[in-house]
């Protein structure tokens, strides 16, 4: 009785077990499939396998990647609002040194989006919460002034501009402290 009992176990579960390995294959597919499109920059057609692989996640790709691949997809489109509204789901689940960049491509989009002082504020994140990030500090801060600039806040905008810049010592650095210059004089 007890072995007819887990041989009748064992033969339930085997479908179940089919299944989710299948339906593992196919959204590894799905994933697959979705970053060859965004790499051919066909992200209309990348979004909805992308968002198949949420409804069933991949043990080894993180639920953060995928959403930056959707916001990735979307800023590709143009439509930012739906990038940003992806970039903040990847925020929560990823790893504290990708999300400066991730930050980064928020505060991008509401550039893009003439959304300036959310801009600013988003790009100044990036140096509060991540002060060691490295070029994406810098970058942050340029952005923060080019969103300044745009409001007409000079003073704030040759501020960060001269923060990007730093000691001057890269190209881009001396053009930001340059660009600190120029605004000063307007």
């Amino acid at each position: 009785m007890r072995k007819a009992l887990v041989i009748l176990l064992l033969v339930m579960a085997l479908p179940c077990g089919r299944s989710f390995a299948s339906s593992e294959t196919s959204s590894a597919n799905n994933y697959q499939q979705a970053n060859g499109l965004l790499a051919s920059k066909r992200y209309q057609e990348a979004i909805p396998l992308f968002k198949s692989t949420l409804a069933n996640p991949l043990q080894k790709v993180p639920v953060s990647d995928v959403y930056t691949r959707i916001g990735h997809s979307y800023y590709g489109l143009g439509l930012y609002q739906n990038a940003i509204e992806a970039y903040q789901a990847a925020l929560s689940g990823q790893d504290r040194e990708a999300q400066p960049g991730t930050r980064y491509w928020i505060g991008f989009c509401y550039f893009l989006l003439g959304q300036d002082e959310q801009a600013t504020r988003e790009f100044l994140l990036i140096p509060e919460l991540y002060p060691t990030a490295g070029m994406w500090v810098g970058t942050a801060y340029y952005w923060a002034g080019r969103s300044c600039e745009r409001r007409g806040l000079k003073n704030k905008a040759a501020e960060y501009y001269k923060k990007a810049g730093g000691k001057g010592k890269s190209t881009q650095g001396r053009f930001a402290i340059k660009k600190a210059e120029e605004v000063k004089r307007r």
